[in-house]
C-alpha cells in the first residue's frame, strides 16, 4: 500500500538500545520506517520544508514503511 504523508516525526536521537525510526503519518496512521539512512532523513526534512510530496510505501499487514518517494 501506499499514501501521501501529511506529516513526520524524526526521532533523530532514540533512547539507548532503542532504533532510530522515522514516522510518517499516511491513511490516518502514524507508519515508522525504523533505522532509516541520513539520506532519507534529511531527504524528508527537506521535502516538508520545501513543501514537496513524500509518499511512503508500507505493508498494509504490518504499516511499517518499506520504502520513502520524495516528489521534487
Amino acid at each position: 500500500m501506499s499514501g501521501t504523508a501529511q506529516h513526520f516525526w524524526d526521532v533523530v536521537t532514540p533512547l539507548p538500545g532503542q532504533p532510530s525510526v522515522l514516522y510518517l503519518f499516511i491513511d490516518n496512521a502514524w507508519r515508522p520506517l525504523v533505522n532509516p539512512g541520513q539520506v532519507t532523513h534529511d531527504e524528508v526534512q527537506r521535502a516538508f520544508a520545501h513543501g514537496q510530496q513524500v509518499i511512503g510505501v508500507y505493508d498494509g499487514d504490518s504499516g511499517t514503511v518499506q520504502a520513502v518517494i520524495v516528489n521534487q
